[in-house]
């Protein structure tokens, strides 16, 4: 799979087969994680973590007190939906509930195979394999060696941005708009970018695409986030809550008006520098960022950037910077396109997370 060339480089030589390999290699390290998961928690002592978290977030709804705050209702409704549903679906079996969380993070992992097909990257199947195999990704979505490693209400994240980005390649943006609208519904990571989409066309004085970033990103967002204020008791707390309060897992927390100070300055610094160059693709991606600058106040969480794995995948910057040296016993030749300085950012994300985990906890 891997030889030297003519010109005594190191080469990859079948694309295909390290990408089937990778593929399994990454489809078995999760099936390790979710047998070791059950193993090790046959000791009732140990903590299940947010997937427990997660099982019992809906429960004040149903005891009729509401609570909007964390461990309990933190999630905005369309999200808690979908946490009834699969709580419904496992028939009061914990258990069964971690399999789903288990089922959708893989399905949702290979699933990302027909983005790159859509997107038309070369040598697709060996950008899936280090994509299962990325390790900000699996330390984030998966692996944890003291509780479990699983966030469900993540991977309803990414469903629907998976099949918003599916839809992109596409001229006509309407079924874009109208899944992104549904990324931004379930969890708010990507929330910024219906703002950008819609004043970026209005510097453009692009009418048709004004009206349609307002109905198709407009309606679910007005339908699950701001009608349940309407019929949602206490549903404002859940707002007030991650604005002014702070967890245990942030390194700090400061006044109200400076996080919205920063969260001011990078929205509109994007807004004026970069609105007009940026293509919606980048601007779905830089939201997250925007969304960081306010959520990481209330949790200090590197993971809340995993997505942008997604975006080095589907840049197309085959080499963003070429290194040679040649020494008398051997010769280098180091070329970093986008998929390779995704991977090395990814482990750079790897340490960020550890080193917050030990400054927090130890």
């Amino acid at each position: 799979m891997i030889k030297k060339d003519r010109n005594g480089l190191w080469k990859i030589k079948n694309y295909c087969e390290l990408g089937i390999l990778l593929v399994v290699i990454g489809i078995g390290i999760r099936i390790f994680m979710l047998i070791y998961y059950y193993i090790t928690h046959l000791d009732p002592g140990l903590s299940w973590g947010d997937i427990m978290i997660n099982y019992h977030t809906t429960d004040s709804m149903f005891t009729g007190e509401w609570i909007w705050d964390v461990t309990k209702l933190e999630y905005p409704p369309l999200t808690l939906y979908f946490l009834i549903f699969f709580k419904i679906i496992s028939f009061g079996v914990f258990e069964v509930f971690v399999f789903y969380a288990f089922i959708l993070e893989l399905l949702i992992s290979l699933s990302f195979y027909f983005i790159l097909k859509k997107f038309d990257i070369k040598n697709r199947l060996f950008v899936l394999g280090t994509f299962l195999v990325n390790p900000f990704l699996f330390l984030n979505n998966v692996f944890s060696p003291i509780n479990c490693g699983y966030h469900i209400t993540d991977s309803f994240f990414y469903i629907f941005l998976l099949i918003s980005l599916y839809y992109y390649p596409k001229d006509d943006k309407t079924l874009f708009y109208l899944f992104s609208g549904l990324t931004m519904s379930v969890k708010w990571f990507t929330l910024p970018a219906a703002a950008y989409f819609f004043f970026k066309f209005l510097f453009n004085k692009n009418w048709r695409e004004v009206k349609k970033v307002f109905i198709y990103i407009g309606i679910p967002i007005i339908i699950f986030l701001i009608t349940p204020i309407f019929y949602l008791p206490n549903y404002l707390d859940l707002y007030i809550g991650w604005l002014s309060s702070t967890e245990e897992a942030a390194l700090f927390n400061p006044p109200l008006i400076l996080k919205l100070l920063l969260f001011g300055a990078v929205f509109v610094s994007y807004m004026i520098f970069r609105i007009k160059k940026a293509d919606l693709l980048e601007i779905t991606f830089f939201s997250i960022i925007v969304m960081f600058s306010v959520l990481f106040w209330r949790r200090t969480y590197v993971r809340y950037l995993t997505p942008l794995i997604l975006y080095g995948h589907l840049t197309t910057k085959e080499s963003v910077f070429t290194i040679n040296i040649d020494f008398k016993i051997a010769r280098v030749h180091f070329q970093t396109g986008n998929h390779l300085l995704t991977y090395i950012l990814s482990v750079l994300g790897c340490f960020a997370s550890i080193a917050i985990i030990l400054f927090l906890w130890m």
